[in-house]
């Protein structure tokens, strides 16, 4: 043997008998795996052989009885384990019940057998009789426990969506937290979608509840209110309750009702000129002035445009003061033209700014690059920007473009944010609801703290928001929810493309209501699910056949007929649930609390 090579030692074998079979394979052989399920069985069986068939007959039947009405809804199957104490209240009870009639069949047995004179095989035919009804009482049973099983199995086949139990809501019925309709109400952290067609009710149903305390809500609210109805029906409530509330109301409307407006400068985010962040924060401010379109077919001069509008904000930031740091500095600047304009992009190209001054350099030298393209290269862009600042140039506008409310103070909890618009300026001014939606949100996300909800409505006229599209992913830990409410997914679809679903799967809570398009119908009967429609024959054992076919829960068509008064909501990842739409003005604990609407 080589020294070297290591010695190889053989395991030793177990011990085995004359087959060849160890110890433990008997062992294995014969150990019996405990089946809670069959020893209650036997013992079921026990009692009616010892305690009569009538004991246990009525015992099963109390069993049925309390799995029709306890277990079946939770589709449970009849295993007989685990017993629930109803269960077993249940069976004792019935089994007591058997037991009545077992003393009555006794005394007309003993009556009978006097009779006839029956003495010496008495007990031998009173075992004989519990043996064979008890078989015949477990073949009966055993026939409709078969016919339950197949009904369930059935019954899961091809889906097997229902609605939410009660007990699967008792989390939203506690407060205090975000009003959500039904009751109920949203304490945790995350964001909420409502969809509610036009004239559904959205206001009185959800916001204006809120509004008015009754979900007990601690933080602060940012509300995009077109036509000022929310703040002049809430805004008294708001400051009773110890808030602290900003109108923002450039055009005056309804100032009689609401009180008088303060004003808010966007640039006020770029007040500290010495942060790394201040490139990203102008060009965020550049992004709502010339948005990002879909299916731009010119993008590059969109793309460039943006680029400049960034470059003239940032020169505004680091050489600007008082009220010309203001966003009507760049409408002008954007304007200029001849040597004013050559001056303006010279002093740009001098910016000395320690921090930031080697950007705002280059910006302008791109721009020197741009009008040295040719006059109809630079002439698009130009046009760009200045269709992109066109609205700036509204007197009212501008004078509540200047310094006044800071957004920051929103993290305190303890701020209610009216930003009010007319309807008829929705579209033509809907930059100035993006700057004032965004900004706030960027001084909040900067400053966490407590609560902010931002309550969105017509959130479409907002139009493509990457700020939004990143809140809804990574905010929530924040301490922000975004609540943006549509009149419809195809709304949503328009602005955000393939990515509008990212609405749907980051938002906790998603409302749905007064549903009048397809699109969104079929999109809550989809998520809504499958379910299995059984159809099943009877007879006197129970379940005979059952057979299943598919169908959603709730079809297209009963999702809008559903929704005219009724909200389908989704809370969390429990089944979908429903509720009543219930008015503001129809809750006698906020009542009190609302003023009058000036609109009727």
């Amino acid at each position: 043997m080589n020294p070297a090579q290591p010695q190889m030692v053989d395991a030793p074998k177990p011990a085995t008998n004359g087959f060849g079979v160890t110890s433990d394979e008997i062992n294995q052989l014969f150990n019996i795996t405990p089946s809670p399920s069959l020893q209650n069985r036997i013992i079921l069986f026990l009692v009616g052989l010892f305690l009569t068939p009538i004991t246990l007959a009525g015992a099963l039947f109390g069993y049925t009885q309390a799995y029709l009405r306890f277990m079946k809804p939770l589709a449970e199957y009849p295993l007989l384990y685990p017993l629930r104490p109803i269960v077993k209240f249940a069976m004792v009870v019935w089994a007591i019940l058997g037991w009545f009639v077992l003393f009555g069949l006794l005394f007309v047995l003993w009556f009978v057998a006097s009779l006839m004179g029956m003495q010496g095989y008495a007990f031998l035919v009173f075992m004989s009789f519990n043996l064979f009804f008890s078989l015949v009482v477990f073949f009966i049973f055993r026939r409709w426990q078969i016919g339950v099983n197949n009904e369930l199995i059935e019954g899961n086949r091809f889906g097997t969506a229902r609605f939410a139990r009660p007990d699967e809501l008792n989390p939203y019925r506690q407060g205090p937290g975000i009003y959500i309709g039904g009751g109920f109400v949203f304490k945790d952290k995350g964001h909420i979608l409502t969809v509610a067609g036009t004239r559904g009710g959205k206001g009185t149903n959800l916001i204006i509840p809120n509004l008015l305390g009754l979900g007990g809500y601690t933080g602060s609210w940012v509300v995009i209110d077109p036509k000022g109805e929310n703040a002049a029906i809430t805004a008294r409530y708001q400051r009773e309750s110890g808030r602290q509330v900003v109108i923002l109301n450039p055009w005056g409307l309804l100032e009689d009702h609401i009180g008088e407006a303060e004003s808010y400068n966007p640039l006020d985010i770029l007040a500290d000129t010495s942060s790394i962040h201040l490139v990203d924060d102008a060009h965020m401010i550049a992004e709502m002035l010339v948005p990002v379109e879909r299916d731009d077919k010119n993008r590059f001069f969109t793309d460039t445009a943006r680029s400049v509008v960034t470059g003239l904000i940032m020169q505004i930031a680091t050489t600007q003061e008082g009220d010309d740091r203001t966003l009507t500095t760049l409408w002008r600047w954007a304007r200029l033209a001849g040597d004013d304009w050559d001056e303006l992009i010279a002093r740009m190209r001098l910016n000395n700014d320690p921090v930031n001054g080697e950007i705002i350099r280059n910006a302008g030298n791109e721009i020197v690059k741009l009008m040295e393209a040719g006059e109809e290269t630079f002439g698009s862009i130009l046009s760009s920007v200045l269709q992109a600042t066109d609205f700036l140039k509204s007197p009212s506008l501008q004078k509540a473009l200047r310094s006044g409310y800071d957004p920051a103070t929103l993290s305190e909890g303890d701020t209610a944010l009216y930003i009010i618009i007319p309807a008829d300026k929705l579209q033509s001014h809907a930059r100035w609801l993006r700057l004032m939606a965004t900004t706030t949100l960027r001084a909040v996300v900067r400053n966490p703290n407590k609560r902010v909800t931002f309550l969105l409505d017509e959130f479409a006229a907002l139009g493509y928001l990457p700020e939004i599209e990143t809140a809804l992913s990574t905010y929530a830990g924040f301490e922000i929810t975004i609540w943006p409410i549509l009149q419809s997914l195809i709304q949503l679809q328009g602005l955000y493309g393939e990515n509008w679903e990212t609405f749907t799967a980051n938002t906790a809570i998603r409302q749905f209501f007064t549903i009048n398009d397809n699109f969104t119908a079929n999109y809550v009967s989809a998520a809504i699910g499958q379910t299995s429609h059984v159809i099943t024959t009877r007879n006197w054992f129970g379940v005979q056949d059952a057979n299943a076919n598919q169908r959603p829960l709730v079809t297209p068509d009963e999702v809008r007929r559903g929704s005219a008064e009724n909200i389908f909501a989704f809370l969390g990842g429990n089944p979908p649930t429903t509720f009543s739409k219930r008015a503001y003005y129809k809750i006698p604990e906020i009542l009190n609390r609302a003023d009058d609407n000036p609109y009727y």
